[in-house]
């Protein structure tokens, strides 16, 4: 079959054992190779693959010689991923498409099916027709879906700030130390991982999908147990107690709960856990708890023994009548809504929403109510900051405040050293917790030196959470201390009466006259500025 011809050559196609091949005839001497070029232009279905063949035909015209195959009207190719198939017409731009419409048609999806393609192909573009020498995308394979990643969510702790609130008759003064739960609350949850759909290539092979990545819950086991549901895990509390977060876990502690007060039914308290008390202490009772101990009776506390948290902190709702005998010593905070003849001490703030009168106050900051709170009489002794409405009254009652003070350079110096600390123990348990997540995406096929490598990395990652938030606890207390004004101040918000003995850092100033302001220590001296 002649496919082209011109006054120097003819191309003709014939058949052989089911393949076509092309057959040239060089029949002027004297031409060059490029000549051919016009040939492939008017047939773009000729394809050269014998170049040697091609020389001789032009250098020994007259002579009939093959030189390549006849490619098909419609050629189909495939990407390397097998994700996209492509149609290429092989007929000269100047041939009109509506003259062999059907047969392109014909053709292509015959090359389609010959190629094996089952899955993607798009319809609307053979259609709408392939254009001349143009790779056109005729079937796309469905790409795997990847399995969502696992989802957890934690009980989330409440806010330890009090609040002072008024009915118009009386003040209220509310803090909640901590979360108590009762047995079978929810703790949290892990919406589990999913595996994906798997895709398929254009010739209808699966492709697996990446299934999700899993977490793996961290939990107490001896406080909370798992519950597995359709499509996620519940944690729920296996008995009441106080919800707590240690070294990463969720976990619910001992807790104490007396119904009505404390006296000569209870006796003494002594618990390791939270403590919670429906009612009062009586006098000369006493109560120690290694946690939290809220005391939530309206009436308060009169001249008890000793309110002790060793570790925590300690809220009383309805405040403090101590009749000079009372104490609270907390390794925390302290919350009360007033101190009368009471005496407090806390590693962490005394936080007062009314008033202390003549009491012996000792703790890192001591604040008292800024629009209404009062110091009156007694003793206050502060590491470096002092807040409250008023001090001392109008009929001068001594009031001695004392601020120890620190030194801002060195305590620059600590913060430096946390944060390089802090950061250095982040990128460890980033990294960690990595390698960690690499063995629970595998931990069904995990060997048992795998496992073993996984409990011991679990084991380090979980000391350096508990690290994490012992720095960034120590961080908040030296930023705090640093927040304050010079190396120590004391907050007047109303008035200091006459005979308030005011002293930061062993300089001392005694009240003459009424003063309102920020006293601080700078330069070696005490100075007074406006709020």
């Amino acid at each position: 079959m002649i496919i082209y011809t011109s006054e120097t050559m003819e191309v003709t196609v014939e058949e052989s054992a089911g393949q076509q091949h092309v057959w040239v005839n060089v029949l002027k001497g004297g031409l060059k190779v490029g000549a051919f070029e016009e040939a492939c232009r008017c047939c773009p279905r000729i394809k050269v693959t014998n170049f040697p063949g091609m020389k001789e035909a032009f250098d020994a015209p007259g002579v009939k010689t093959r030189i390549g195959e006849y490619r098909p009207l419609v050629e189909f190719l495939v990407s390397k991923d097998q994700m996209k198939g492509y149609l290429i017409l092989n007929q000269c731009q100047e041939t009109p498409y509506a003259e062999n419409r059907e047969a392109v048609q014909e053709a292509a999806r015959q090359a389609l099916m010959e190629a094996g393609v089952t899955t993607g192909i798009m319809d609307e573009v053979l259609e709408e027709g392939l254009r001349p020498l143009e790779q056109t995308q005729v079937a796309a394979g469905i790409p795997p879906v990847q399995g969502t990643d696992a989802k957890i969510t934690y009980f989330q702790l409440t806010d330890k700030k009090p609040v002072i609130t008024s009915d118009g008759k009386v003040d209220n003064y509310e803090v909640n130390l901590f979360d108590r739960v009762d047995a079978g609350a929810w703790l949290g949850e892990k919406i589990h991982a999913t595996k994906g759909m798997p895709g398929r290539t254009i010739f209808g092979e699966s492709i697996p999908a990446k299934p999700g990545r899993d977490y793996q819950l961290k939990y107490d086991p001896k406080s909370v147990m798992e519950l597995k549901e359709i499509g996620k895990t519940t944690l729920r509390a296996q008995t009441n107690g106080a919800v707590r977060f240690l070294e990463g876990k969720i976990g619910v502690e001992n807790h104490l709960v007396i119904e009505g007060n404390v006296d000569y039914n209870t006796g003494h308290i002594r618990f390791d856990g939270y403590v919670t008390i429906k009612g009062t202490v009586e006098d000369l009772f006493s109560v120690k708890a290694t946690k939290d101990i809220a005391i939530q009776g309206p009436m308060g506390i009169g001249a008890v023994g000793l309110i002790h948290s060793v570790e925590g902190s300690v809220s009383v709702t309805g405040g403090m009548n101590g009749k000079g005998k009372g104490k609270i010593i907390a390794g925390n905070h302290v919350y009360i809504k007033y101190v009368n003849e009471g005496d407090i001490e806390a590693d962490g703030e005394i936080n007062i929403g009314l008033y202390a009168l003549d009491s012996k106050l000792k703790g890192g900051r001591i604040v008292v109510s800024q629009e209404r709170g009062r110091i009156i009489g007694g003793s206050i002794e502060a590491e470096h900051l002092v807040v409250a409405g008023t001090l001392g009254n109008s009929t001068e009652k001594a009031t001695v405040v004392k601020v120890a003070g620190f030194d801002r350079t060195l305590i620059r110096q600590q913060m430096d050293v946390i944060k390089a600390n802090f950061n250095e123990t982040i990128v460890k348990a980033k990294r960690l917790k990595k390698q960690l997540e690499i063995l629970e995406s595998n931990q069904s096929s995990l060997d048992q030196r795998a496992k073993s490598t996984y409990e011991g990395l679990l084991f380090t990652y979980e000391g350096l959470i508990d690290e994490i938030n012992r720095l960034n606890s120590a961080y908040q207390r030296v930023e705090e201390m640093l927040s304050t004004r010079g190396e120590g101040e004391v907050k007047i918000m109303g008035n200091a009466y006459p005979n308030t003995t005011l002293e930061i850092k062993n300089l001392q100033k005694v009240v003459k006259s009424n003063l309102t302001g920020s006293l601080y220590f700078k330069d070696n001296k005490i100075h007074l500025t406006e709020l």
